[in-house]
């Protein structure tokens, strides 16, 4: 039997997991031109992306710099 919702509604599947982290560890960095973005692979969070898209264009060459200013951005708020 299947069942159409008429308005349908966002649930979770699976549970939420939390983690409090005070230092990432990033193993490996990918940039992706033809995919416009760049991305962290880290031992506390497994991927992270740092910019893609029109953020990707606004970045140019990224630094080391620029990725820890990122992380800080998206982990310290």
């Amino acid at each position: 039997m299947e069942i159409t919702i008429t308005k349908p509604k966002e649930v979770v599947v699976v549970a939420e997991q939390k983690k409090t982290i005070s230092t990432i560890t990033i193993q490996r960095m990918v940039d992706l031109p033809n995919q416009k973005k760049v991305m962290a692979f880290t031992q506390e969070l497994g991927q992270i992306v740092l910019w893609e898209g029109t953020a990707y264009d606004a970045i140019g060459q990224w630094t080391d710099a620029n990725v820890t200013a990122r992380i800080q951005e998206l982990y310290s708020a």
